[in-house]
């Protein structure tokens, strides 16, 4: 997709998410290889480890009694996600390039704008766990059978500082059984695990963000939270049976860290080519062998 078009309405078609899905199903098994070789119960033991050590986190920051007291005073609530929010503080400290822009779209907003989706998120984070069942979260033939359309709306997030991902990494922080972690790697692996296809969009693959006037190449980190969250669904389903199959246990209340452990390997595989899609023609031309 390129910067400042909308996803093709192609995208949300059965049709081409059958392709999609069949791809990533065909492509999966020699993955899965690669993560075999890496021992999973290792891999998973130390996802486990980092998740709970932020999980705490996430449940004190999104707890509705502490955001009502910041009502009143909605100016410090910026100042408290700036140092007590997981993902904005890793934000804000990324020396990532891309991570420029976010600082200050962070620096330029109101605490009142961030706190009000922050409230939206954590409302609808409750609910959806309350009234969340695996059977039928694992039966979903349809992405808007999820019920994660709503995410999609405004008032779910803040432009430049809360978007899709953020959005993400606050209810998976919080909710590992009923939310996927749409993290970088999670966005760059749909691509490669489809087989780098754009099939058949104008404007190349759903999953990259193409920035022709800079000739860079990033993850989509506009993609749709209901799109990401089926596709998401469905390879975590494909990971349940591979999981199986090699004698290692699968506990629903905590699919999505497995699913994340299995999207950061898929990441580690293409680190040299994420890194080649990241540079721009300028980046290349500075080094010595050019």
């Amino acid at each position: 997709m390129i910067r400042g078009k909308e996803l093709e309405e192609q995208t949300y078609q059965p049709n081409h998410i059958e392709k999609v899905l069949a791809d990533i199903e065909d492509n999966f098994p020699r993955y899965f290889a690669g993560f075999v070789e890496k021992q999973p119960r290792l891999l998973f033991d130390t996802a486990f480890r980092s998740y709970f050590s932020e999980q705490d986190r996430y449940r004190d920051y999104l707890d509705l009694e502490a955001l009502q007291e910041y009502e009143n005073d909605p100016g410090a609530f910026k100042a408290h996600s700036k140092g007590k929010c997981p993902i904005i503080r890793r934000c804000l400290q990324s020396r990532d390039e891309a991570m420029k822009s976010y600082r200050r779209a962070f620096n330029s907003t109101s605490g009142r704008d961030m706190l009000n989706p922050v409230r939206k998120l954590s409302e609808f984070g409750k609910a959806y766990a309350a009234n969340f069942n695996d059977d039928s979260h694992e039966s979903a033939e349809t992405y808007t059978s999820l019920g994660l359309d709503v995410l999609n709306q405004g008032e779910y997030g803040c432009v430049g500082v809360i978007g899709y991902g953020i959005q993400s990494s606050m209810l998976y922080g919080l909710y590992p059984r009923e939310f996927a972690h749409r993290s970088q790697m999670a966005i760059w692996s749909l691509y490669f695990l489809s087989g780098r296809k754009d099939f058949g969009l104008r404007d190349a693959s759903e999953f990259l963000m193409v920035h022709p006037d800079e000739g860079t190449c990033e993850q989509n980190y506009f993609y749709p939270a209901d799109l990401f969250g089926f596709y998401a669904l469905k390879l975590s389903l494909m990971l349940k049976d591979a999981m199986s199959s090699v004698g290692v246990r699968f506990e629903p209340s905590r699919r999505y860290i497995y699913l994340s452990a299995f999207c950061d390997h898929v990441g580690e595989v293409h680190r040299n080519d994420i890194q080649t899609f990241k540079r721009n023609s300028q980046d290349v031309e500075g080094q010595p062998w050019f």
